[in-house]
């Protein structure tokens, strides 16, 4: 009985520790020390698309340029009389081989844009919990939600930032997304 009543205590000691961090007292330690980690995320995510720019995106221009180039020469030594066969196969094979390598690197410029919502998020989060007032409006939070949501170009990802802030756990949002967009390829874009 008396364990009962500790662990009964102890429930409520926690609970009402707990609220006294999250509402209390203790919310500026708890505002700081999320904003420190909103941080630090934001700068690895920023330094990820540093490194990431400086070495990609010359390489991708540098494809795309081959790819013109090569299209050139096949055209030329299609129209050849003597050009032989293996050659004009063996161009259009490294022509489609190049054509792929273009589109990866759209999914990298995809990938560099998400995580740059990623960083915008933060920072947005971030500015709201600095300010004492803000962070305690409702109000707030949604033109925050709003303008994240502005960000996403892709109506696939603003369907899953609706279906999230509507309660979806986001694991199923995920799925979702997964079974609807993983093997489209008429949703690249370069931005």
């Amino acid at each position: 009985m008396k364990n009962q009543e500790h662990a009964q205590d102890e429930d409520s000691l926690s609970m009402e520790s707990l609220e006294a961090a999250l509402l209390g007292e203790g919310d500026w330690l708890h505002v700081q020390e999320t904003v420190k980690l909103l941080l630090l995320s934001m700068a690895q995510i920023e330094l990820t698309l540093t490194d990431g720019d400086y070495n990609v995106t010359g390489l991708g221009q540098q494809f795309t340029d081959m790819a013109s180039h090569l299209r050139q020469v096949n055209l030329y030594l299609a129209n050849q009389p003597d050009t032989p066969k293996d050659i004009i196969k063996h161009g259009i094979m490294l022509e489609t081989e190049i054509d792929k390598g273009v589109v990866a690197f759209q999914f990298y410029d995809r990938l560099s844009q998400r995580l740059q919502h990623v960083v915008t998020g933060l920072a947005l989060t971030e500015d709201l919990l600095c300010d004492d007032k803000k962070r305690l409006q409702g109000e707030e939070w949604l033109r925050v939600q709003k303008q994240i949501k502005s960000t996403y170009s892709l109506e696939c990802e603003r369907k899953m930032f609706d279906l999230v802030l509507q309660g979806m756990p986001l694991h199923e949002a995920l799925a979702l997304y997964r079974d609807e967009h993983l093997y489209r390829k008429d949703d690249i874009e370069l931005f």
